[in-house]
């Protein structure tokens, strides 16, 4: 018995299962469509995945009674008739089975009447009546049992590549609109390179027509003699490969330019990754192309133009490697490579062995460090070198959308611009002090008379501080209401270009009229307009004062006592008054047109008076001096001679006026007092010879009677009252020999020759305490160390001794108190030597200085000493005097000078 194998299953794919039932039908539970057979498509052309069941078919059957289907379940194991919705007649029987969430209707078409399902009823009545092969295998379909797992499978299959079909229809609908409208040109080729599409923009490109790029290999069309060979087998290649290609070529076209085009080939693949077809892209490239030629062009110019520059450029990237840098650059930085070497290197190591030649090298690394972080420009940074040039540098960050990519240094040598802007700074500077300190005042305003600059003189004439008048209008701070209509016009002739000079009375900050002369200019800019004026001021008011009083002191002159003389620019005589005719014996008309030497002076006049005379006259310099005149009758008498050249607004010498004042008398009087000086001079000197004879003629006697006691005192045995006679007697002598010592010093202090050196007065001052003969009782004290000074050291300590030496005799107290000191004066010392004297009486404090006068001698003084300090003194050109109170004490005081004499 045959055994039969009734446990097998069917496995379809979309195609299969399409063949059998072409006009099926899969939906999900909202009625989307996600696949259909493709029967449906010869009646439906406009159905397409995603549409609504029910926007293209309706459900006929009698078992709805007309109910609406609100979900598909209600329609599973169901025959039923499906009606289109189109005017094409179309109807399907068949039935919907579910799987899992989707719904398949399998059906076919049927051509009786719609109106005749009634009479058939439902499933069974329908089969008999409309016998169809299709229904049969449906109701085998549904009577077998089918693997529920296969259908289900085969179902999702369907859906699967309905879904990709779905999407790559979209993909193609896309791709074909981007090729339609883009702008660059566009065609599609198969594997070989035979173009069967292509959009309007590749046309219009190639000046082709549609006919003759269609079934053309894009090779063949690429090919002529201006496309590179290379790039041409380089698309044949990518061809062959399947793979991308990019590429640039000149395209010659049949009318137009031939141009510069790139050309991007992408094979398009399918699901499985199989190349379909290829989609190549033309654009024309040729102003881009032409853009970068010429900024190729342009590179080239501005490398020839950097590395020529007369400044030093370095061009880093974002890490400090060297792009470009000129030869300027590596002569300044004294760098002994070519540019084209130092190109790809660390510039940082060129500027650290360069930084030596700055005067500040680490402050120059640090500098850099500082501009590289913070990526500021900066322009015009100067640099000082250790030879004395000066650089000056510029930073340029190159940043490009917001990225740092590099920086541009530039150097360039301001020696010659550092001196020139220091002399034209010290220039400005001279300008700016002469102007400042002009002592004709200055002033600038605009052309509404606001004060734009005035100088120090301007400012004392006025009474305003330079920041009181700037920004002032003139008009308002100086003139009255009549003053300021004058002042408008002058300002209208301003702006005309016109200058002038002219008076104005003014009112000051004080509220004195004041008289001023202003000389006034227009003040342009740079493009030749009038933007104010200039006005030099001059103060006349004392000169409008003066000329006011010209008539008076002319009247003056005619009565003066003294001789007044006036004559012209060229010092003839003008004008002279009565007095001049009373005392030179000639008449006016006798000496009118004459130079006054010419008749006034003779064989006695002075040679060297008369050539100063002539030499300040001729100078127009002011002169004065005594001469010898004489008179018409020959007598000679003198005069004193002064006088001055008298000068116009100009400047110019208009006239010389002379005053003559007769000192015959005086100079009598002189003669006669130098004779007498010359009389006592020598009777001085008479005297101090005699002094001296006298002072050792009386020393010898004196020395013999002092011998001649002691003799007696020692060979005789004398009585207590004869001895002390004889003490007194030795005292009297010693005194005696003191003052005659005393006088011969004074008589030879100023006859000796100074010998000025530094001179320490502490050692002084000691040595003179050492000298003195000092009491137990009196205590002589240095407050201070005293100074150092230029003086005579044998003179200075004779100053001293006889200073202190004064203090210490003369003091009555039990216990005596010398002080020395002395204060710091600016150009002087002032010393100080007090004690706790009797003190002098006020009347007496000038009179102890005279040789002459001895006051309150007591048995131990001299009383020629203080007359011996004062002469030290004055030859020192310094004074001494004296602050005393009586029975308190005394202070001597001694100013000396500080410099060399």
């Amino acid at each position: 018995m045959l055994a039969i194998n009734t446990d097998f299953q069917f496995h379809f794919d979309s195609k299969s299962f399409a063949s059998f039932f072409p006009f099926y039908i899969v939906m999900d539970k909202d009625f989307k469509i996600h696949s259909f057979g493709d029967g449906l498509t010869e009646f439906l052309p406009n159905l397409e995945i995603q549409s609504n069941f029910f926007d293209f078919f309706t459900i006929k059957s009698s078992s709805l009674d007309g109910k609406s289907i609100e979900q598909p379940n209600e329609l599973v194991s169901k025959l039923f008739t499906i009606e289109s919705l189109q005017k094409n007649n179309l109807l399907l029987r068949g039935q919907f089975k579910k799987y899992e969430d989707l719904f398949l209707f399998a059906g076919t078409p049927c051509f009786v009447s719609i109106g005749k399902e009634s009479d058939y009823g439902d499933s069974e009545n329908f089969q008999n009546t409309l016998f169809d092969s299709n229904i049969d295998l449906l109701k085998v379909l549904e009577n077998q049992e089918i693997s529920n797992h296969d259908l289900k499978g085969l179902v999702y299959k369907i859906k699967e590549q309905n879904e990709a079909l779905l999407k790559d229809k979209e993909e193609i609908k896309k791709l074909s609109l981007v090729a339609s409208y883009n702008t660059n040109g566009v065609v599609l080729t198969d594997l070989n390179g035979t173009i069967f599409w292509s959009n309007d923009a590749y046309l219009k490109l190639s000046e082709l027509s549609n006919n003759e790029v269609l079934n053309k290999s894009i090779l063949e069309l690429f090919s002529s003699e201006t496309i590179n060979d290379e790039a041409l087998e380089k698309i044949k290649n990518c061809y062959k490969r399947g793979v991308d290609f990019d590429c640039e070529v000149f395209y010659k076209r049949k009318k137009e330019p031939s141009l510069w085009t790139r050309i991007k080939g992408q094979p398009v693949l399918d699901s499985n990754g199989l190349i379909l077809q290829y989609f190549v892209i033309t654009e024309d490239i040729t102003k881009e192309k032409n853009i970068q030629n010429r900024l190729k062009q342009s590179q080239s110019t501005l490398s020839s133009f950097l590395m020529n520059l007369q400044k030093g450029i370095l061009l880093e990237d974002e890490n400090r490697k060297i792009v470009v840098v000129n030869n300027e650059f590596c002569s300044m930085f004294s760098i002994g490579m070519s540019p084209e070497m130092m190109v790809g290197l660390d510039s940082k190591q060129f500027i650290e062995n360069s930084k030596e030649i700055f005067k500040n090298s680490d402050q120059f690394i640090s500098r850099i460090n500082q501009i590289l972080e913070k990526k500021d420009a900066v322009f015009n940074e100067e640099l000082e070198l250790e030879d004395g040039r000066y650089f000056e540098r510029s930073f340029i960050p190159i940043v490009n959308e917001d990225i740092y990519q590099g920086v541009l240094w530039s150097y360039s040598d301001a020696t010659l611009n550092k001196n020139y802007k220091q002399n034209l700074n010290y220039e400005k500077g001279k300008y700016r002090r002469i102007i400042a300190n002009m002592n004709i005042g200055l002033l600038e305003v605009d052309n509404e008379d606001t004060i734009l600059l005035a100088n120090q003189s301007f400012s004392d004439m006025s009474g305003y501080t330079i920041e009181e008048l700037i920004g002032k209008k003139g008009s308002d701070l100086f003139l009255d209401a009549q003053a300021k209509e004058s002042l408008i016009d002058k300002s209208e002739e301003r702006k005309n270009g016109k200058s002038d000079s002219y008076e104005l009375l003014i009112k000051n900050k004080n509220g004195d009229i004041k008289n001023w002369l202003i000389s006034g200019a227009p003040n342009y800019n740079i493009n030749g307009e009038v933007v104010g004026s200039i006005g030099i001021h001059l103060d006349i008011t004392e000169q409008k004062r003066q000329e006011e009083q010209l008539v008076l002191l002319s009247i003056i002159a005619e009565k003066n006592i003294n001789s007044v003389i006036i004559c012209d620019s060229e010092g003839k005589i003008e004008w002279v008054n009565n007095s001049f005719i009373s005392m030179s014996g000639y008449s006016f008309e006798e000496v009118l047109g004459k130079k006054p030497g010419h008749v006034l002076q003779g064989k006695d006049s002075s040679l060297e008076q008369i050539h100063y005379l002539r030499t300040q006259i001729r100078n127009g310099l002011p002169f004065k001096c005594e001469l010898i005149n004489y008179k018409k009758n020959g007598e000679k008498y003198w005069v004193n001679l002064q006088g001055q050249a008298l000068y116009n607004k100009e400047g110019k010498i208009l006239k010389y006026f002379a005053i003559e004042e007769d000192i015959t008398n005086k100079k009598t009087l002189e003669h006669q007092k130098e004779e007498l000086a010359n009389s006592v001079a020598k009777n001085n000197k008479d005297l101090e010879g005699y002094a001296l004879i006298a002072s050792h003629d009386l020393k010898a006697p004196i020395r013999s009677i002092y011998s001649l006691i002691t003799m007696v005192k020692e060979d005789n045995e004398l009585n207590e009252q004869t001895n002390e006679y004889l003490s007194i007697i030795e005292k009297k002598l010693e005194k005696m020999d003191h003052q005659i010592e005393g006088i011969l010093v004074y008589a030879q202090i100023d006859k000796e020759d100074f010998i000025n050196e530094e001179v320490n007065c502490n050692e002084i001052v000691k040595n003179s305490i050492e000298s003195i003969l000092i009491p137990d009782k009196i205590n002589v004290n240095i407050i201070r160390d005293l100074p150092i000074i230029y003086a005579d050291r044998f003179r200075l300590q004779q100053l001293f001794q006889n200073v202190i030496s004064n203090a210490v005799n003369f003091i009555d107290k039990p216990k005596g108190i010398v002080e020395i000191d002395y204060k710091e004066e600016r150009n002087s010392f002032i010393f100080s030597i007090k004690d706790n004297g009797p003190g002098v009486a006020e009347e007496n404090q000038n009179k102890i200085f005279i040789i002459s006068k001895y006051l309150n001698i007591n048995g131990s003084s001299t009383g020629i000493g203080l007359s011996i300090a004062k002469k030290i003194v004055e030859l020192f050109d310094g004074r001494i005097w004296v602050e005393s109170e009586l029975g308190v004490g005394t202070t001597f005081f001694i100013e000396l000078k500080k410099h060399k004499k």
